[in-house]
């Protein structure tokens, strides 16, 4: 990738390179967050995250990051999916 000399350009480049600008990746169907399992079940993330890690310990679950709109760029967030 060409070198930026000025500063903003050398942000624009930062930002492309770091995957904060760009498309999201569409989530397939049965893909959840963390966060939006905590929520619907009503409980604490800390224990929804210990129970995903058992689950994922015994091969109950898949898990796998997918590019979401964070609402401050574009971020890589861990999504689970029941086998």
């Amino acid at each position: 990738m060409k070198q930026e000399k000025t500063a903003n350009g050398w942000l624009k480049q930062l930002m492309e390179e770091s995957h904060m600008t760009g498309t999201p990746d569409i989530i397939p169907d049965g893909w959840i967050t963390l966060s939006e399992m905590a929520n619907s079940l009503s409980i604490p993330l800390t224990t929804m995250n210990s129970r995903m890690i058992k689950l994922l310990k015994i091969g109950k679950i898949q898990k796998k990051s997918f590019r979401i709109n964070t609402g401050r760029g574009i971020s890589s967030v861990i999504h689970y999916y029941k086998k």
